[in-house]
């Protein structure tokens, strides 16, 4: 430590035992799950430097499928632990992630002046460039648009620290919640990814079908898809981690009919954020703008949620494709009804996880619901 810095450590330390420091915005502007405090107030870190939270995972129900699912707050809950590689924000490199972690879907819910210490955090040097009261973008377009305005690279490592808007196991903030990866609930490994949590019944996996022969899973607009799994050798319905939006779920199936679930429906189940009143902006990335329908979590065979190509999984029998590849795409566009293309035999796999009330039955409900928990745990849910 330079004797510049020491002598303003101290400085600080003086001053804050005097009162001259401003330390009022903890719990505001910083504390666990917003971000780190100003110097001089202490760590802000939850003990042992792990997430922690008070907020219970509360995993919802699907009772007639397809079901919408939050967009903002808890679509499943992870039932396994796992120990984060590298430091992000709150969490130390070598911290546990405890299981029962929420599981959310792909949505941020906005930054603003509340954020501005963790958008510095990034290496933004003016914040208010990426302010959005809006939210709904997902969490791969608002850290690219991020990366853009504030013309840095994200994510990146530096030496054992990661800086992006969520850690790389793929979640952030004291209350701990997954947006994507779940890289270190699983390992890449053998055949099909292991268990990683459940979501309204259904077990969700790591992103691998077949590890070992390179094979990713042809998902549908829910994220999910009919096949065998570690604990059924009978075809389930079961949602993998996706590389991609909506990296959770989209929805939750399967079909009406027990098959998968097309782009069309998806988007029907959220007639707000997805239909023809949807609000679609105009994202600026490093590599061009985009147009993006906020809170739409359906996403099409190009991985637009304001485009129309049908999902390769709803067009072939097959439910697998060689990572690397590009699976073929058909011609056909969210007319496309829901398919039985792969066996229907559908059972719930979650047989050993409880599942609490609280499901999702409409886009209304969903979204009411998915705010009101944002909000309780605000600033908390990005």
């Amino acid at each position: 430590m330079g004797p510049i810095r020491a002598w303003t450590l101290a400085a600080l330390a003086v001053n804050k035992a005097l009162g001259q420091v401003d330390c009022s915005g903890q719990g505001t502007t910083w504390g666990p799950g917003i971000g780190p405090p100003p110097d001089g107030c202490g760590s802000g870190a939850p003990s042992g430097g792990a997430p922690g939270g008070t907020a219970t995972c509360t995993n919802p129900t699907c009772a007639s499928p397809p079901c919408a699912a939050a967009l903002l707050g808890d679509v499943g809950c992870t039932t396994v632990s796992g120990t984060e590689t590298l430091a992000h924000e709150l969490v130390a490199a070598g911290g546990t992630i405890a299981s029962n972690a929420h599981i959310y879907g792909p949505f941020e819910a906005g930054f603003t002046e509340t954020q501005k210490s963790i958008i510095e955090n990034w290496g933004c040097t003016d914040p208010s460039l990426v302010y959005d009261t809006e939210g709904g973008k997902d969490i791969g377009i608002a850290e690219g648009h991020v990366a853009h305005m504030c013309n840095i690279e994200l994510p990146r490592t530096v030496g054992s620290k990661y800086y992006g808007v969520v850690g790389p196991c793929g979640g952030h903030t004291g209350d701990y919640h997954f947006h994507r990866s779940f890289s270190c609930l699983y390992a890449a490994s053998g055949g099909h990814s292991t268990k990683v949590g459940v979501v309204a019944g259904h077990n969700i996996y790591g992103k691998w079908e077949d590890y070992d022969n390179n094979k990713l899973p042809l998902l549908d607009a829910c994220g999910g898809h009919i096949g065998p799994t570690p604990e059924s050798s009978t075809p389930v319905y079961h949602y993998h981690v996706q590389d991609q939006a909506p990296f959770t779920v989209g929805c939750h199936g399967p079909s009406a009919s027990g098959g998968l679930v097309s782009l069309a429906t998806c988007r029907s189940l959220y007639a707000d954020s997805c239909g023809a009143n949807k609000d679609v902006v105009s994202v600026s990335l490093k590599t061009g703008s985009v147009q993006y329908a906020r809170f739409c979590p359906c996403f099409d065979a190009t991985g637009s949620n304001v485009g129309t190509q049908e999902l390769p999984a709803l067009l072939t029998s097959e439910i697998s494709y060689t990572a690397g590849s590009t699976p073929s795409t058909g011609t056909s566009s969210t007319a496309a009804s829901d398919s039985s293309t792969q066996s229907t035999t559908v059972a719930a796999d979650a047989t050993s996880d409880a599942v609490t009330s609280g499901g999702f039955l409409s886009s209304k409900v969903g979204w009411a619901l998915g705010a009101a928990s944002c909000l309780a745990v605000a600033p908390d849910a990005r």
